[in-house]
């Protein structure tokens, strides 16, 4: 199936939804701009993922999924990627087949304590961070409605390149797990490991030069829950990396 031209033009910018048909119940949420896009997803993709897992489950038993246009005739792609986000919230990440919880992150379904976490911290210079640390910003996968667990892997997996100084002397014993400039978990750093030699929520894709850490949760570390900034008092920006060291000497830039 695909859409006419006309339909469209009506549809602007849209979100829909992928619905097994068996348990009626929506396994992936995405946006797209007055085009097929939705159902390109049905497509034979040879692309390992958690989606094309479960429509070739689907497909197993003789049926197809279905796709719902959950909303439409939206103005820009900037409300198309705030409802998104609110459906995948509202859905929880864990029920969907979707790999991130979408844009507008912070602003997301999110305990009154985590408003409290996020928005009422008090700020800290990056500078005068003087203990060493590993920052992994975790924006993408974070969600107040994941459980310990899931955060604690999102943090310590799979990061491409990890310095070896690092993993073998262990100068930097401390991580941080950053959404948004906010020190939301704390964790030491006991071992690491070749990414997908330890168990976890998550599945490693086989890429090379990746590594992950083993560690435990630091509850009261007095950095958790503090927003850091830079010299120029707004929050440390992420890194494309996904991590980066505090405090940065010339060994660890």
């Amino acid at each position: 199936m695909k859409f006419s031209k006309l339909a469209k033009e009506s549809l602007k910018y849209y979100v829909y939804g992928l619905v097994d048909p068996v348990d009626r119940e929506i396994f992936y949420v995405g946006k797209a701009s007055a085009n097929n896009r939705a159902f390109d997803h049905l497509k034979n993709n040879t692309k390992e993922s958690n989606k094309n897992k479960k429509i070739e489950e689907i497909r197993k038993v003789g049926k197809e999924p279905i796709v719902e246009i959950l909303r439409y005739g939206l103005e820009s792609e900037a409300i198309a990627f705030e409802v998104e986000a609110a459906i995948i919230d509202a859905i929880g990440l864990e029920n969907l087949t979707n790999e991130v919880r979408g844009h507008g992150v912070l602003r997301g379904r999110t305990h009154a304590k985590e408003i409290e976490r996020l928005h009422g911290s008090d700020p800290i210079k990056a500078s005068d961070v003087l203990e060493p640390c590993m920052l992994f910003y975790i924006h993408e996968t974070y969600s107040s409605t994941s459980n310990e667990l899931e955060i604690y892997d999102s943090t310590r997996q799979f990061w491409q390149g990890v310095s070896k100084s690092n993993r073998e002397n262990l100068n930097t014993k401390i991580a941080l797990a950053i959404v948004d400039g906010v020190v939301v978990r704390v964790y030491s750093i006991v071992a690491w490991f070749s990414a997908g030699e330890t168990m976890s929520t998550r599945q490693f894709k086989g890429k090379p030069d990746k590594w992950e850490f083993v560690g435990q949760l630091i509850e009261n570390h007095p950095l958790a829950g503090r927003l850091l900034v830079g010299d120029d008092g707004y929050p440390i920006k992420n890194m494309q990396k996904g991590y980066s060291y505090l405090p940065r000497t010339p060994q660890t830039m």
